[in-house]
């Protein structure tokens, strides 16, 4: 497929600031489905455009916008945001004053390795029709405020975290960076660093729940040859699933290690 590179030259950007959006939990607003639905259509509304009609920047803009909310409003939808605002800066390349108009519709694709989308966006925007099909790159800072959940006091490294060390505050996020929106996401877990007092509590900053802790009861399982036994014994330390262990069996004393396998339940190690 032949592409408009020939004739696309960086001659600058055009930054394009987007109002402050708001969006109720999981749901785009109607007004930016009309105006995604107008906005399309004039962007794609004749086959049989000339070749020669110039693609209209602000459009292309606004088109571009309404496909960065929709994104961000499946994403929040999966994630169970609560009420969010959102602002979005488009810097578009000034030669796409010199493209012509796409006869047909028009694609977009993430051009970066970013999940969240939040903080600094690169997408790619395809004609693939007409006799001289183009790509183009565009950027977006996308602004997120939102509540999330924050230290509400100095955690030490290596603490698990309870409710009374955690509160929701409502920030503007402008990176990628991984944070929670609600306290289940991070209760009971234990901290890898020292989290400062406001700090945004980033589930990457938590290791996996413990699934065993050091000194509660276990149940261990012995398993071997198609024979299974069971016996109590004591944790000697802290561990996730999957992880090996120490633990002491209650009736012999003996020390032996195993494996977790579920919550407060061990596997011996043949």
């Amino acid at each position: 497929m032949l592409y408009f590179s020939d004739s696309y030259k960086e001659e600058g950007k055009r930054n394009f600031r987007i109002s402050t959006r708001k969006r109720k939990s999981g749901n785009v607003a109607f007004s930016a489905k009309i105006s995604a639905l107008i906005t399309l259509s004039v962007l794609t509304s004749s086959v049989q455009a000339s070749d020669r009609t110039p693609l209209e920047t602000k459009q292309l803009s606004s088109w571009v916008n309404t496909k960065i909310e929709q994104e961000i409003a499946s994403y929040a939808k999966r994630q169970r945001w609560p009420d969010y605002e959102t602002e979005i800066e488009l810097s578009i390349p000034a030669s796409a004053d010199h493209l012509p108009a796409c006869p047909t519709a028009l694609y977009i694709s993430a051009a970066d390795q970013q999940n969240l989308p939040v903080g600094y966006l690169r997408r790619q925007v395809e004609c693939q029709s007409g006799s001289q099909p183009w790509k183009l790159n565009v950027t977006a800072q996308v602004r997120l405020r939102i509540p999330v959940i924050v230290a509400a006091t100095h955690i030490r490294r290596d603490t698990k975290l309870s409710a009374t060390m955690l509160k929701t505050q409502t920030l503007t996020l402008s990176r990628d960076e991984a944070f929670a929106t609600r306290p289940e996401q991070v209760l009971g877990q234990r901290t890898l660093r020292r989290i400062r007092s406001g700090q945004v509590i980033s589930p990457l900053q938590l290791q996996p729940l413990w699934l065993v802790e050091d000194g509660e009861s276990v149940m261990i399982i012995a398993s071997k040859n198609g024979m299974e036994a069971s016996m109590k014994g004591e944790a000697l330390q802290n561990g996730v699933k999957g992880e090996q262990i120490s633990v002491r069996n209650s009736t012999s004393g003996k020390v032996i290690d195993v494996i977790v396998v579920d919550r407060g339940k061990v596997q011996t190690i043949f």
